[in-house]
């Protein structure tokens, strides 16, 4: 028997990630959560709230639509964000395996820092 539903919240945090390092998993599930934004579910059977900034780099990664993110490996390490003004430490999303050419990434937005 899967004794994971009896472990407790499968919900990723930052401190999870700091204590066992980067971690490589697959995307097994995408659906909307609580909060506004989409819960990730991965093969080890953990999950996270996918916040705008992770959101975007896996639309550049593997297009617009969620259902062409299952089965890619992603690496969740812990980096930062901006939240309010401030630096906040958050896990974030590497994309690591191949780019899905079916859907075209996302075009930028106007608050996107443009490379020069």
């Amino acid at each position: 028997m899967d004794m994971r539903k009896y472990s407790g919240s499968a919900f990723l945090k930052v401190d999870d990630i700091k204590a066992s390092g980067p971690r490589r998993v697959a995307i097994v599930d995408v659906r909307e959560g609580k909060y506004g934004r989409p819960d990730m579910e991965f093969d080890d059977g953990t999950k996270i709230g996918v916040n705008a900034t992770n959101t975007k780099v896996l639309m550049n990664a593997y297009g617009r639509n969620s259902d062409s993110w299952v089965n890619k490996k992603v690496e969740l390490a812990v980096g930062e964000v901006e939240y309010q003004g401030e630096p906040k430490a958050c896990i974030i999303i590497k994309p690591i395996s191949g780019l899905d050419k079916k859907d075209p990434p996302a075009p930028p937005s106007m608050g996107d820092k443009i490379p020069f």
